[in-house]
C-alpha cells in the first residue's frame, strides 16, 4: 500500500481512471435509479454517480481515512467549490452504501 503522504500516481493517470469508473458506474447507475428517493436533488453539486466512482476509487487506491480520501480528491481531481465537504460527502456515500455494492 502507498502513503497517502507520498502518493505517486500522476494525476493524468488519476483522471484516466476516475473517467472509465465513471462511465461504467453511469451504465449501472441507469438501472437503480428509479428506486433513489432523493430529495432536494437541485442542490447537489455533484451527481451520485460522481460520489460513487469517486468512492471506488478511493477504494482502490487503498484509502482507508476518509478525511485522508477528501483531501485528496479535492487537492487533485477537484476544487472546494465544486466537491460537497467533508462530512456531506461521507453522509452521501453511507446513504448510497447499497448502490456502491
Amino acid at each position: 500500500m502507498q502513503e497517502h503522504f507520498h502518493f505517486t500516481t500522476n494525476k493524468a493517470k488519476i483522471q484516466k481512471q476516475y473517467a472509465t469508473i465513471l462511465s461504467i458506474v453511469i451504465t449501472q447507475l441507469s438501472y437503480i435509479e428509479p428506486h433513489l428517493k432523493r430529495r432536494n436533488r437541485h442542490l447537489l453539486k455533484q451527481t451520485d454517480a460522481v460520489i460513487i466512482a469517486i468512492h471506488v476509487l478511493g477504494k482502490l487506491f487503498g484509502f482507508t481515512s476518509e478525511r485522508a480520501w477528501h483531501c485528496f480528491i479535492v487537492g487533485n481531481l477537484f476544487t472546494k467549490e465544486v466537491f460537497p465537504e467533508r462530512s456531506r460527502y461521507n453522509r452521501r456515500c453511507r446513504s448510497l452504501r447499497w448502490a456502491i455494492k
